[in-house]
């Protein structure tokens, strides 16, 4: 009932703002310039909320090389561990570290299928673009669907945008596995002809529906061939599920300074953002005992619920004009800065949160060549994150502007409090209170980019870093540890020939956090055209490999990641055969993922005690650009 309550007030907010956005306008439609038999041209980009940069937008690809790459744990930039299942929880195995203002209550490990505002695509096109998508897959065990839709559309000022990813695996391969993912999202923008005011409506929805088996007892069974079916090997959880359901409502408006003769003084935006999580975690046991060391409820069954309802209202004034392109000229000064108020509710524990942030930016360019930026954030009034900080700063010297050939320097500071599951839980499994210092990590990085080819060397400083133990407890680590990243992302294309690859060297001087020394995905393929290039059909691998490491674990009942030194896994090479069919704007590929999973040692999981198979793929991609 809550939910239907949410979705009815966002769908009435963003029609009332539609509604009003065609009462102020009655310019005709724009013309139309000539264009292709094939497609209009059309760009788009991600966009920041409440911290907006000036845009740059790329070319919607229209060629197949990533036609296959259906999911987005399977493309080549992506390098993520996860429960053997597309569409499960995962995190990277490329260490980073981020954090935004606000009240966090815990990291949700959907990256790659949970949209944030950040996430959303913000087009520049003509008149409509659409794509629709659809795959099957199997194992033989069980299939796999995906459907994938994106729509956009620009007439009379209003840009609107729809995104849907949705996936349903049936039963996997091992008992109590599989899933049901819903992503979608909605973006509406509109900019007066005059450009005096603008304003932005968006909203989110994320749900995973997923069996949460825990992983096999004894994965050397498993790779000793004792069952003859994957059915038959003991899980930990037979019975066990969890549901998290995600609402995120945002509002921007926005005015610009202008003078009569055009003159720009820059733009007060009032922001305002709604997001509500909802976690939901049921368990069944056969008899009346302790399912983990720190059980305290006698019963057999286990249903464990939180909600977090979080809103944030931010005023601010900038000089970056927002939902402008990247300006060119030779030396320019942006600035923006603003307060943000930040309220949390914690339903469990029926205790508020509040916090007040001061945050600012800046832009600057010297000289055409030299760039220099700048973000902070620090909460000055906060029940939880007192003082918190977060700062960046970046310096950048440009070789040559149009082939993007540039290095640089940036440098990340953040002193904070962990999530907030990790200081207190009150749940039937777990039950924790604990006062921990903040964090302290610091990341500086160098960078070569020339056009899509990049390297990085980053080297992090950990300092009092709070993580999930192996003992399934919160610990801060009293070592600090060093971890130095050297990454390189090459895309090499000759003729009809092409190869793309990721490449990952890490090290931890500490046991402060779980990283292979090596991780990287490689893609090849070769492109043959017919029938005067009206057909062309691509034929490919995908390989993905990391040297043996302890990886971290994860915990269903807490849907968190867990340090471990027991159980190692890697040093397998993961094997994807693909074949892709394009006739003009339609798509048609197979795949076959992971050809090795049954034949090679077993050894084929990146997260202890979860096993990945083969699947077989085939599916359609249809773009439509007018």
């Amino acid at each position: 009932m809550r939910s239907c309550l949410i979705s009815f007030i966002v769908v009435n907010l963003l029609l009332l703002n539609t509604v009003q956005v065609f009462a102020q306008h009655h310019h005709e439609v724009d013309s139309v310039m000539d264009f292709s038999p094939l497609y209009l041209p059309t760009y788009y980009t991600h966009i920041k909320f409440i911290e907006f940069q000036p845009l740059k937008f790329t070319s919607i690809d229209t060629g197949m090389v990533d036609t296959h790459l259906y999911e987005p744990s399977l493309h080549t930039e992506n390098i993520y561990q996860n429960l053997g299942l597309n569409g499960n929880p995962h995190q990277s195995i490329i260490f980073d570290y981020k954090r935004d203002m606000g009240f966090l209550y815990q990291t949700l490990h959907y990256p790659l299928y949970f949209k944030k505002q950040s996430d959303l695509a913000f087009y520049k096109l003509q008149t409509v673009y659409a794509k629709i998508a659809y795959t099957y897959g199997t194992d033989f065990s069980g299939s796999e669907n995906n459907l994938f839709a994106e729509f956009a559309q620009y007439i009379r000022g209003v840009t609107v945008s729809a995104n849907l990813y949705a996936s349903r695996r049936g039963e996997g391969p091992f008992v109590n596995q599989g899933l049901t993912n819903l992503s979608g999202d909605i973006l509406i923008h509109y900019e007066m002809p005059s450009s005096i005011y603008g304003f932005r409506a968006s909203y989110i929805i994320n749900r995973a529906d997923n069996k949460e088996n825990g992983g096999l007892v004894d994965m050397i069974s498993y790779q000793n061939k004792e069952k003859k079916e994957n059915g038959g090997y003991e899980v930990f959880s037979p019975n066990a599920s969890s549901l998290i359901t995600t609402h995120d409502l945002a509002l921007q408006n926005y005015v610009n300074l202008k003078s009569k003769n055009g003159k720009y003084f820059g733009t007060f935006s009032y922001d305002f953002q709604l997001e509500q999580t909802t976690i939901h975690y049921k368990d069944a046991f056969d008899a009346a005992k302790p399912k983990y060391e720190f059980y305290f409820d006698s019963n057999t069954t286990t249903n464990d619920s939180v909600r977090i309802q979080n809103v944030k209202n931010a005023i601010q004034w900038s000089n970056f004009a927002p939902y402008k392109e990247q300006c060119d000229k030779n030396n320019f000064f942006r600035i923006a800065g603003g307060v943000l108020y930040d309220y949390a509710n914690l339903k469990y524990i029926y205790t508020p949160f509040n916090s007040l942030y001061l945050f600012a930016r800046t832009h600057i360019r010297l000289f055409k060549v030299m760039e220099i930026t700048g973000d902070v954030s620090y909460s000055l009034i906060s029940d939880y994150s007192n003082n918190d900080l977060a700062a960046k700063a970046g310096i950048s010297w440009t070789l040559n502007r149009e082939k993007e050939h540039k290095i640089g320097l940036n440098i990340a500071y953040y002193e904070n409090n962990p999530e907030y599951i990790m200081q207190h839980v009150f749940v039937n499994n777990f039950r924790w209170i604990n006062q921990f210092q903040k964090q302290n990590i610091i990341q500086l990085k160098a960078f070569w980019n020339y056009q899509k080819y990049y390297t990085s060397v980053s080297y992090y400083y950990l300092n009092r870093l709070v993580y999930l133990s192996e003992a399934l407890r919160p610990v801060q680590n009293s070592n600090n540890g060093n971890l130095i990243q050297i990454s390189t992302y090459l895309p090499f294309r000759y003729k009809h020939f092409g190869a793309t690859a990721n490449l990952n060297m890490q090290y931890c001087t500490k046991d402060v956090v779980n990283v292979p020394l090596f991780a990287g995905k490689l893609s090849v393929f070769y492109t043959i055209e017919l029938l005067k290039k009206r057909l062309k059909i691509l034929v490919g691998t995908d390989i993905m490999y990391n040297s043996v490491y302890y990886a971290d674990a994860y915990l269903p009942v807490l849907h968190k990641f867990y340090y471990q030194k027991s159980q190692l896994a890697g040093n397998f090479v993961y094997i994807d055969a693909n074949l892709t069919v394009q006739i003009e704007r339609i798509n048609f590929f197979g795949r076959i993922g992971n050809i090795l999973g049954t034949v090679i040692n077993r050894n084929n999981y990146t997260t202890p005690n979860y096993p990945s198979n083969y699947l077989i793929n085939v599916g359609i991609s249809w773009r439509f650009h007018d």
